[in-house]
């Protein structure tokens, strides 16, 4: 399995257009698709900063969620996150 970081996240996304999201135990990452449109995945978190002694930014994450779906704006594509996970 693949893992990654928030901060490895938001090195990624586009620092005009992309976000990275912290939800509770999820994390939503949006950026706008070279194609046209925004994209949206979700990750989780698979260590937390109790058991590492890292911060947020700095804890594990699994891919939990993905589309392939775009979107036309970053809050449709957030919005697609918060459905997932309720």
């Amino acid at each position: 399995m693949e893992f990654t970081t928030m901060e490895r996240l938001q090195m990624k996304v586009s620092a005009s257009y992309g976000a990275v999201i912290q939800f509770g135990d999820k994390v939503f990452v949006t950026d706008c698709h070279w194609k046209g449109g925004f994209t949206a995945e979700i990750y989780e978190f698979v260590e937390t900063p109790d058991e590492t002694g890292l911060g947020d930014i700095e804890c594990r994450l699994a891919p939990w969620g993905k589309t392939d779906e775009r979107f036309k704006d970053n809050g449709h594509a957030i919005a697609w996150c918060m459905a997932q996970v309720k």
